[in-house]
Parts: C-alpha cells; structure tokens; sequence
C-alpha cells in the first residue's frame, strides 16, 4: 500500500507546502503551490501548478515560477491571484537570504502574468514593493491581492520584535502600491508573524483570515506547532484599521495551516489549505514526495462562525454506495457518513486514528496525540483517502484534518454506538 492519495492533490515528485494564487480563470481552476522540484525536504521554493475543470481532478502543469532573479534568488515564496483585463497577475514574495545560516532575509512583494495561464513572465518593475514597512520588520510576506477597476487592495502578513499584524497596501492600477498601514495585530495576544493572510467578504461579513506562529496553547485550543484560524469583523480603509471579534480556528485537527480562498465564477468562496504541519514525519518521502492538499470546501457564515462543507463536485468521486449494518468494512479511499444519537467511535486503519464523541466532546486521536472540541455532534461525514482523514461536523461546524500513516497498512475500519443511518461511499 502507498500513502499517496487517491483524490487529494499532491505533487508528482518532491516537497509540496502552501497552496498559493487559487483562482479560476476562463472557466478553468488553477492550483498553485509552493514547490521544491529538486527534493522531499523544503528548499528553494518555485510556484508548482495544477489546473482542474471540476476541483477533483487535477492535471499536472509545468512549473510556472522559479527562483533565480537578484530579488527572489532564494525562493519565490507564497502569493495570490487576481484576473485583470483578461490577463491572470500572480503577486508573490521574493526571498533573498543574507548569511549562510538562512537566518536573515531581505522579502519584497512581486509580480508574473499570463494571458494563457500556462506561462508566466515576471514584471520588468519587480520589485513592486520593496523595503520594511513602518512598525514591520524584514519577515513581510504572502501577498493577497482583490479588488476592481477603481481600486485595489494588498494585505500582507509582517511582525515586530514581538507580535504578529496584518499591513494594507492600495493601488489604483494593480501595480503601483502605496503603503497604508497596520489593520490588525495590536493586542499582542496571536503569536510572534502571522502568515498567509486572506481578507474577503462573505454573507455580509467580513473575514480575516491567517496563519498565526507562536500561539500558546489554551486548554484544548492551539495544540498545533502554528494554527490557522480567522477573525470576523469589518475593515475601515480610510483610517485603516480591521474591527473585530475573537480570533477562531478554522480546523481542528493535527494537520492543516496557510489556507487560502478564492471566489469562483459560481459565486463561491472556495478554501483550500496544506493538509500538513511544519516539524512533523512525512513517511511518504521514502516513495518520493511530501504532502498534499485538502479536500476543497466551500465557506459560509452561521451563527456568528465560519462553516466549511466539501465542494458538491466531490460527490462524482463516488463509485458505489451501500448501507452498513455491520460495524467493521474496509476500504483505502472512502466517504462515512452517518447520523449521531449519542456516543460513538471510528477507528480508522485498525486504530491508526480514532474519532470518538460524548454528549459534551468530539476527539480525534492519532499516535496519542489528542484534538478535541468540547461541542455536541449530530452528524458526522468523514473522508479517508490512504494517508488522511477529514471529519466534517454538522454539516461543517467543525472540521478536523489529520495525516495518518497506518504502519501495518491494514484497509479494516470499526464503527459502533448510537448511530444511525449509516451509509459508505466508495471511491475506488
């Protein structure tokens, strides 16, 4: 058995981590990440590229960014989308590193377009910004741009001696950009840099999203290495300052960070995010490769929080469906789904992973390290495809993403408890 996935994406060859530049342009979805083609460890990074026509199946496209200009010799680091006049501008980060240790860095913001959306050529004015912003510091990256024909918009994720904060940036053309200042990041309560920031608008909110470093842990919540999580809120950009409320996670499993969100032509808010965490063992670098995506899932707002669902699309995976009476069945790259009437567990890959629920808790446990909720569960919908799971709540109240890498490569699954309405859907 492999770890690679059946319907995740993942790379081909070598080392996967941010999805970067989500968009979808002339009908097609485009999935950028960041990449290191030479290798299964995190090195110099290039912009890898998928395209999809339905978010399921993605096919493979060449390598559309790489290291190797004065500004971004040392890595083309994570960055955004946005469609102007036909023509797709992908924003990044250019890294530079200053001493042999890779501990000091010069970070600029830059720029590549296509009117294909296959290949790419760097703009003659990178960089576009460039220098540390007032009350930043040189770590200043993961550029999301949006906007319109009047006006536009840049957030940036940045830090100083102490806390994470978010910077707003505005242009008139998408290529000429005036710094506006810090919108939030004040309270010095989220860690020391907060990455990959995402500002949209969704049900008539406001969200802020990002990747917070050097949270500390809170009971049950911030168990991870870095978390990723949001604010909802409002964004003033005449003074300008983000308003806001607590800060949430967004997922609450073992791995996932650096989501990002694209709108697409249906309407959608659409996230993806690195279905891994920094520091962790990656099994699959013995075959060649290291991580992989989430599932797509689609954003709203309810009850004052974010809910995330998988993509409709993802229903097309599904080869046969049956009822379950029995409590065991195997399988490598399924969709669980049933409804909870009181307590119950899954053990997944003969106790690899074990997802478990009280009138008062959920818990995921995998290797003895526990993520767990104190919330009521009512239906659950889980996907497991080789080396992961994904446990959606509620119809997407509350989601856990994990990586799991069932040592003895058993396909046996358990299910028992006060449950009901049991159905699996195969996707092999």
């Amino acid at each position: 058995m492999t770890y690679r996935p059946l319907y995740h994406f993942a790379p081909s060859f070598g080392w996967m981590n941010d999805p970067n530049g989500l968009c979808q342009f002339n009908g097609v979805y485009h999935l950028f990440y960041q990449y290191h083609p030479f290798g299964v460890e995190w090195d110099d990074m290039h912009w890898g590229h998928a395209t999809s026509t339905n978010l399921v199946h993605w096919e493979h496209k060449p390598i559309a960014l790489r290291p190797g200009d004065d500004y971004d010799k040392d890595g083309v680091f994570s960055g955004s989308a946005l469609v102007k006049d036909g023509v797709l501008h992908l924003y990044y980060t250019g890294n530079t590193w200053l001493d042999e240790k890779r501990e000091t860095l010069r970070q600029v913001q830059c720029l590549a377009t296509s009117t294909d959306g296959i290949t790419f050529q760097k703009s003659a004015r990178n960089p576009l910004i460039s220098g540390i912003p007032a009350r930043g510091n040189a770590h200043v990256r993961d550029p999301k741009v949006w906007g319109d024909d009047r006006q536009y918009y840049m957030v940036l994720g940045t830090r100083d001696e102490t806390d994470g904060k978010v910077i707003l940036y505005e242009s008139d053309d998408a290529l000429h950009w005036r710094e506006r200042g810090i919108i939030a990041g004040e309270t010095g309560q989220h860690g020391w840099m907060w990455e990959c920031p995402d500002l949209f608008h969704l049900d008539g909110h406001e969200i802020l999203l990002l990747s917070p470093q050097g949270m500390e842990i809170e009971g049950d919540r911030y168990q991870n290495l870095h978390q990723c999580g949001y604010f909802i809120g409002g964004l003033d950009v005449t003074t300008p300052c983000f308003t806001h409320g607590s800060f949430t996670e967004l997922d609450y499993g073992h791995d996932f960070y650096a989501a990002q969100t694209f709108l697409d032509d249906n309407g959608r808010r659409i996230l993806i995010a690195w279905n891994a965490m920094w520091e962790r063992d990656w099994p699959e670098q013995q075959e060649g490769w290291t991580n992989q995506m989430t599932i797509p899932r689609e954003l709203t707002v309810k009850n004052g929080r974010l809910w995330m669902k998988p993509v409709e699309e993802l229903k097309s995976l599904r080869q046969s469906s049956i009822s379950l009476e029995s409590d065991s069945f195997t399988g490598k790259a399924f969709e669980l789904e049933f409804d909870v009437k009181g307590t119950f567990q899954f053990s997944g890959f003969e106790g690899t992973v074990t997802l478990s629920a009280t009138d008062d808790h959920i818990q995921l446990t995998r290797d003895n390290e526990r993520r767990r909720i104190n919330e009521r569960c009512e239906r659950m919908r889980i996907f497991v495809d080789s080396s992961s799971i994904e446990v959606f709540v509620n119809e997407g109240e509350y989601v856990f993403s994990s990586r799991i890498y069932p040592v003895d490569h058993s396909l046996r699954h358990h299910l028992n408890g006060e449950v009901s309405n049991i159905i699996l859907h195969s996707f092999e």
